[in-house]
C-alpha cells in the first residue's frame, strides 16, 4: 500500500507540474470548462482485497479550470490484512476459516483543477475530504458450514459493525470530450480512511484505490 500511495503522490505532484507550465502556455477554453458537470463511474477497487466500486461525482466551476466538487462511490470490499489476521485468530480458535469484508459508502467535497492540454484531452487533479460509512463484515466457516460464533465468542467492534469515519481522497486523470458536452473520464483515486480510535482502540486506517472509469455531461 505505502508503494502505490508514493506513487499517487508522484503522479500527482508531477501532473501539478503539468498544470502549472499549461497555464502559462495557453489560455483556458470555456468550451472545456462550462459551468457545471456531472459524471458517473465504476471500477475496480485494488490492494489487499480487490473489488468493485460505483460511484459518481459533480462539479461546479468558479474560476477559469477550478472546481469545487462533490463526490462519492460505494466500495464493495476494501478489507486489509490487519482485518484478516485479527479474523484468523477466531477463526483458529473455532477450527475454521474466515472471510472478511470492509464495505464503504462515502461522500466527500473538495477542488478540482482542469488543465486544458488540448482541444479534446484534458488532465485534470483534484483533492476532497469526507465521511466514510465503513461496515465490517466477518464470516467464520467451521466443516464447510457457515457458523454464527456467538456462542463461542463475542465479537467486539473490530470484527463487526458499522462506523463513521473521516476520508481523505486524492486523485488525478484525463476528460476526453466527444459530441460537443459529453466526456468520458479514465482516472485514479487514492482514499485514506481515517483510524477512529472512539470505536475501539487499536483502529487503524484504511487505504482504498479505485481505478475510475466514467461518463459525464457538461451544462
Amino acid at each position: 500500500m505505502k508503494r502505490f500511495a508514493c506513487v499517487t503522490a508522484v503522479c500527482f505532484v508531477a501532473t501539478l507540474g503539468v498544470g502549472a507550465v499549461s497555464a502559462q502556455a495557453q489560455t483556458t477554453s470555456s468550451g472545456f470548462n462550462p459551468r457545471m458537470y456531472v459524471e458517473v463511474n465504476a471500477g475496480p477497487t485494488l490492494g489487499h482485497t480487490s473489488d468493485m466500486f460505483f460511484g459518481g461525482e459533480a462539479g461546479l466551476r468558479l474560476a477559469g479550470g477550478l472546481y469545487v466538487v462533490v463526490e462519492g462511490a460505494q466500495m464493495d470490499n476494501v478489507a486489509t490484512q490487519d482485518l484478516d489476521d485479527r479474523a484468523t485468530i477466531i477463526a483458529n480458535f473455532l477450527g475454521g476459516t474466515a472471510t472478511t469484508a470492509f464495505k464503504v459508502t462515502h461522500g466527500a467535497a473538495g477542488l478540482r483543477y482542469n488543465i486544458d492540454a488540448s482541444p479534446r484531452v484534458h488532465p485534470y487533479v483534484m483533492g476532497a475530504v469526507g465521511i466514510a460509512k465503513v461496515e465490517t463484515d466477518v464470516a467464520f466457516t467451521v466443516n464447510g458450514t457457515v457458523i454464527d460464533p456467538a456462542p463461542r465468542v463475542r465479537l467486539g467492534g473490530d470484527l463487526s459493525g458499522t462506523a463513521n469515519k473521516t476520508i481523505v481522497v486524492l486523485g488525478f486523470g484525463v476528460n476526453v470530450s466527444f459530441a460537443t458536452r459529453f466526456f468520458a473520464d479514465l482516472g485514479y483515486r487514492y482514499g485514506s480512511i481515517l483510524a477512529n480510535t472512539e470505536n475501539f482502540e487499536t483502529d487503524k486506517a484504511i487505504s482504498t484505490q479505485r481505478v475510475v472509469f466514467g461518463f459525464g455531461v457538461r451544462f
